[in-house]
């Protein structure tokens, strides 16, 4: 810290790195929001088990990423990651799909739903305009479940019953 004062050096001094926080690992890495953290296979996890899927659209209208969990309502590839969302949707509904992103982006819209019949399942399909603290457009997130079992829920279930994946057509 102080240095040289009566020699001159033959090697120029090289200040030591100090040690702050220790070297974090790929697996030790997390991933922190404001209620809490995960570490990205924890998200993941996470993310995959909920019942639903889950698919993102970032404000320049590419799909950015979509659950892989065992409840798939829609068939996924990864193929679409980086794809425009107007080219994974049939030719006869991607004006609604402009419709729905005009919206969102332009701030008239947050929210649009839909519910269809399909091979015998009620499917519930929900778009949802994600926007940052000043309201700024990020994206579109849309999320698609199946209701069918739950539409036919009647009473209470307030015992333990853990539910098992033969009881639900194999789904958790």
């Amino acid at each position: 810290e102080i240095g040289y004062c009566l020699v001159a050096p033959e090697e120029r001094w090289e200040v030591a790195v100090e040690r702050g926080e220790p070297e974090i690992t790929a697996d030790q890495e997390r991933i922190q929001l404001p209620s809490g953290s995960f570490t990205p296979k924890e998200l993941n996890a996470i993310l995959n088990t909920i019942p639903f899927d889950l698919t993102f659209v970032d404000k320049d209208d590419t799909v950015r990423y979509f659950t892989e969990g065992r409840e798939r309502i829609f068939a996924r590839s990864r193929a679409i990651l980086g794809r425009k969302v107007q080219r994974c949707h049939p030719p006869s509904s991607v004006h609604i799909v402009e419709r729905i992103l005009s919206d969102f982006r332009s701030g008239r819209e947050n929210r649009a739903a839909f519910w269809i019949n399909m091979k015998g399942r009620f499917i519930h399909i929900e778009y949802f305009a994600l926007r940052d603290e000043n309201g700024e457009y990020l994206g579109t997130l849309e999320v698609s479940q199946d209701l069918t079992e739950k539409r036919k829920l009647t009473g209470e279930q307030r015992l333990l019953n853990y539910v098992r994946e033969e009881e639900n057509n194999g789904k958790k």
